[in-house]
């Protein structure tokens, strides 16, 4: 099993191999419709919904790779299959705060033999700091 710090350590490969900082454009990788800026953030994950029952209630540790208003692309230490409902604990590291947010996952894959790539689009709610997020995320 991945260790957070050997996800930490992908994740700064991951962030030297994409141009540090720099926006993603719209269009580009996975199909995005917004620009997605590189991120840095600490989030934990638990899934809420799953079709395979045993996932569900499961949590692990996560580095995310880009954000915006609207969706998180992260590296997590296990595989998340799509359509799963995630709650996302973020740590926002240019703004004070944790995000208590929801999502569903749209996409999942490997990015080497102990790590996955995920992509994720946030969902309203009113238990949820998406309105905040947004605030903070979008252009």
């Amino acid at each position: 099993m991945q260790t957070t710090s050997n996800i930490a350590d992908l994740r700064n490969d991951w962030e030297s191999d994409a141009q540090q900082n720099l926006p993603v454009e719209p269009g580009s990788e996975d199909n995005r419709s917004e620009i997605r800026v590189v991120s840095r953030e600490s989030l934990f994950v638990q899934i809420t919904q799953s079709s395979e029952k045993n996932l569900i209630g499961k949590t692990m540790p996560c580095i995310a790779v880009d954000t915006s208003g609207h969706g998180i692309k992260f590296l997590a230490e296990d595989f998340i299959p799509v359509d799963c409902l995630l709650d996302l604990w973020v740590d926002d590291l240019s703004h004070p705060g944790k995000y208590l947010l929801s999502a569903d996952v749209c996409w999942t894959r490997k990015a080497n033999e102990f790590s996955t790539v995920i992509g994720v689009r946030l969902q309203e709610g009113l238990a949820t700091d998406i309105q905040r997020w947004k605030d903070v995320h979008q252009p």
